[in-house]
């Protein structure tokens, strides 16, 4: 039986601010490549991986994919579960947010694209293998412009800061605590909203898994507008904020 009094080990997953582009991958792209390098900067968590607080940002505690989400997504599923492939942004992005088709999507791109997806999730899972408790955050961003309108509720704004939450892997106290240190500091939280849910390595639920890690993880995604200035560039007083507010988080939900 594991020992709940062990703190967890903290962790801090950045899916989507990747800047690398495979060749493999690139040929597959229909779009001029001054296009598919602004679509790229639309849709990326641009700066997330500041957001970790020091000193966390190494490779033993955080896992930034390093491909273009437009290249491979590895937060999506692949099959028929994933939602996003009706509108062609699945694993293997065939459109974007406004509906253009930014690459031609064959099988061969899929199996390609897959084996940078694959070696991401061994690693995620091989972190749940070397830890019996583990806190992980999913850092993530999104603004105005890219956010399906479907996804917006009439009269309520859109948040500072969305709190995901998983069913099975994210405690109330986690996102208790998450919600409170967050208003405390002074940004607008809402809790699956306006996107909803948080990375789980497949270890955890995939059917037949056999994993005992203890995984309690929350998704904290930032308008932009809460740590970068009215130019976009990194405001590093709002970064600092919400540092000290993450590392008060893991202070107190260590051993949640």
């Amino acid at each position: 039986m594991k020992q709940k009094n062990v703190s967890r080990y903290p962790f801090f997953h950045v899916p989507h601010d990747g800047e690398d582009f495979p060749p493999d991958l690139m040929g597959s792209v229909c779009v001029p490549e001054t296009d598919f390098l602004f679509y790229h900067g639309q849709m990326r968590d641009l700066y997330a991986g500041l957001l970790i607080p020091d000193p966390y940002g190494n490779e033993s505690y955080a896992c930034t994919f390093p491909v273009s989400r437009l290249l491979c997504d590895v937060e999506r599923l692949i099959g028929p579960d994933e939602v996003m492939e009706r509108l062609g942004m699945g694993f293997c992005y065939e459109r974007v947010y406004d509906g253009t088709v930014i690459k031609r999507v064959t099988e061969r791109l899929k199996a390609e694209t897959k084996k940078f997806y694959d070696a991401h999730h061994r690693r995620m899972n091989g972190l749940c293998e070397r830890h019996d408790r583990i806190l992980l955050f999913d850092l993530h961003s999104y603004h105005d412009v890219i956010i399906p309108q479907d996804r917006i509720l009439k009269g309520k704004p859109l948040p500072d800061l969305c709190l995901g939450v998983d069913v099975s892997h994210t405690p109330s106290a986690l996102v208790e605590c998450a919600y409170d240190r967050f208003r405390k500091a002074g940004l607008t939280v809402e809790v699956d909203y306006p996107y909803s849910g948080c990375y789980i390595p497949e270890c955890l639920w995939q059917e037949g898994g056999v994993c005992g890690c203890d995984l309690a993880g929350v998704m904290l995604e930032f308008h932009r507008r809460a740590y970068l200035d009215a130019a976009g560039k990194p405001d590093f007083r709002k970064i600092g904020l919400i540092r000290d507010t993450i590392r008060l988080i893991m202070d107190d939900c260590s051993s949640c």
